[in-house]
């Protein structure tokens, strides 16, 4: 069963005999090359979530020291990217054929742009620059898959990427030591948690937890067996990674998006969940600073590699010195000696943060107010107003599982950063999510306001 109706750009009327109204049927070689670029999206997610060393053995000193090496000068990083790219666009210039998408998201290429600038003022340029230009060639990359194969099939792919990584890691903990957190992590009570081939288990249970709630929504869906199956399995594998954020919001986004898809014909009953969603992420992060002795306790040693409000103190302190312009994209935690973080830190353990511990903050203390305000333009207020206005029972499924993958990386950036983290594997998830809704939006017919000639009345 077709989890939504065949994608066109266009009015509602004209989509679905677009092309032959227009006697330009896809020619077979297009045809045939749709299958081709969603494989070679499928190998980039696949790629993107199992990282360079699966199930290797580390610590977390070392993956601290990876996080810092990763400034965009590694040779096969460098080549994976830019391979991935140059593979998308040849297909599409030997399909010669009309794109399913053409982009129109400027708010996000403004970003991008207000990104690179800032560069030029960071402690060193060149590695927030190559940090910059690796986001660049991702969402290049995504919203390219887009435009090649259109959102249901971003959609489909997405979730084989994920139901393929959801087994190969349960297929792993019997199979290898090196898919549970060893003994010899300095942070004691990572020891023992699952992770699968996933670097840290914070990442597997992000990834898990979205799996969960998209291969729910396909259960609703289709009523298949299996989905109920999956959605179980990366459930039990969240408690198993004893990812405490991930696992508090896996039946919280769940129940907001399913109420989402029973409200996908209702505007105003959508606007009162869109803001109860506002509510609840001050009231989220509200209670995690007024509990935060407790919370510390539940997430891990707060001496050890936590201690995520000591850490947002150190970003507020450098916030104070410099309100304006920020430390550059990419340019405050782990660039070296160099590091503007190392003059403000006020923990030993410290030394070893690769981030803010929120992605908001992270995003203010490195890029400014403007970058901030950008941010919350392009992945906030613009994607409420797609799920408030997009909706339709012909795109349910679609905007249901993107405005949960968006509601869940919402409130994780609250405690944990993904916006912009490199190639982090929400990252990539939520850029696909965000691909999956503007295009459904834009699919949408609307009413169209005309003035009335000033001639044509009584």
């Amino acid at each position: 069963m077709s989890l939504a109706l065949p994608w066109y750009r266009g009015r509602l009327p004209q989509r679905a005999s677009a092309p032959a109204a227009r006697g330009q049927a896809p020619s077979s070689r297009a045809e045939a090359l749709i299958p081709v670029a969603q494989f070679v999206y499928f190998i980039f997610l696949m790629m993107i979530f199992i990282g360079q060393q699966p199930f290797s053995a580390r610590n977390q000193e070392q993956l601290v020291a990876m996080a810092s090496a990763n400034d965009g000068s590694d040779l096969f990083k460098q080549a994976f990217f830019i391979g991935f790219a140059m593979l998308l666009t040849l297909v599409e210039l030997v399909r010669r054929h009309r794109l399913q998408y053409r982009f129109t998201y400027w708010p996000l290429l403004v970003m991008l742009g207000w990104f690179l600038l800032s560069c030029a003022w960071g402690v060193d340029p060149f590695v927030s620059f190559k940090r910059a230009m690796q986001q660049v060639i991702v969402i290049y990359i995504t919203f390219l898959s887009l435009a090649l194969i259109g959102p249901e099939r971003i959609y489909r792919t997405l979730m084989a990427a994920l139901i393929t990584s959801l087994l190969i890691c349960w297929v792993s903990l019997p199979l290898t030591p090196n898919a549970f957190h060893p003994p010899t992590e300095s942070d004691k009570a990572l020891i023992g948690a699952w992770r699968g081939f996933f670097f840290h288990k914070n990442i597997a249970g992000a990834v898990m937890a979205v799996t969960f709630v998209l291969t729910a929504h396909a259960f609703f869906t289709t009523r298949k067996w299996y989905y109920a199956l999956f959605s179980i399995m990366a459930f039990v594998f969240v408690v198993g990674t004893k990812s405490k954020t991930s696992l508090a919001l896996c039946f919280g986004i769940l129940a907001v998006s399913a109420v989402y898809r029973v409200l996908s014909q209702s505007v105003a009953k959508r606007a009162v969940l869109l803001l109860l969603v506002g509510a609840g992420m001050l009231a989220f992060l509200g209670l995690y600073i007024a509990f935060e002795t407790t919370v510390e306790r539940w997430l891990a040693d707060p001496t050890a590699f936590t201690g995520r409000v000591s850490i947002w103190r150190v970003a507020i302190d450098y916030l104070a010195d410099h309100p304006w312009l920020g430390s550059g994209f990419g340019g405050f935690w782990q660039v070296g000696a160099l590091s503007p973080a190392h003059d403000y830190l006020n923990q030993q353990f410290q030394l070893l943060t690769a981030h803010s511990h929120n992605g908001y903050l992270e995003i203010l203390v490195t890029t400014g107010p403007v970058g901030l305000m950008l941010l919350l333009l392009s992945f906030v207020v613009l994607p409420a107003w797609w799920f408030l206005t997009g909706t339709t029972k012909a795109n349910a499924t679609l905007m249901a599982s993107a405005f949960a993958i968006w509601s869940f990386v919402l409130y994780q950036n609250l405690l944990e950063t993904s916006f912009f983290d490199k190639d982090r594997q929400v990252w990539v998830i939520f850029l696909s999510s965000l691909a999956i809704a503007h295009a459904s939006f834009k699919a949408v017919d609307r009413p169209r306001w005309h003035r009335q000639p000033s001639g044509g009345t009584a």
